[in-house]
């Protein structure tokens, strides 16, 4: 037996509502087939993961805190 026809088989037995929800599901399949995948457009934000990576180790907690202690010292002097 194919899959089609086991399918088949398996959606007559089942209530109007949940064919419903596979007739959704399949036609949404198909539509995803027939659509090319698409591209995420250069200057979108996931373009832009990793940017401001630091190079090297990550700082501990103290040490981000140290910096941005300073950063707010320099700013409200």
């Amino acid at each position: 037996m194919t899959a089609a026809e086991k399918l088949y088989q398996l959606i007559q037995t089942l209530p109007e509502s949940q064919i419903d929800e596979i007739l959704n599901f399949a036609e949404f399949l198909h539509q995803k087939q027939l659509s090319p995948p698409q591209a995420i457009s250069p200057g979108t934000l996931t373009g832009l993961r990793g940017i401001a990576k630091r190079s090297g180790l990550a700082p501990s907690d103290d040490e981000l805190q140290a910096e941005y202690t300073d950063y707010l010292t320099q700013k409200y002097e």
